[in-house]
């Protein structure tokens, strides 16, 4: 029996191909866009915390 992907053309396949890469891409583009805003986050609690209670080792 053959596979579903050995039943597809060679265009379905690559039509496939754009299609996880659009998905895949968009995920990545909105983990980044997360990841930036937690640093971000992160970033000015350090800054506060610092003005809070300046010398601490860090």
């Amino acid at each position: 029996m053959q596979s579903e992907w050995e039943s597809m053309t060679i265009d379905d396949l690559f039509a496939l191909r754009e299609q996880m890469h659009d998905v895949l891409s968009a995920k990545l583009k909105a983990k980044k866009i997360e990841l930036e805003r937690r640093l971000k986050q992160l970033n000015q609690q350090s800054k506060l915390i610092e003005t809070v209670k300046p010398g601490l080792p860090g």
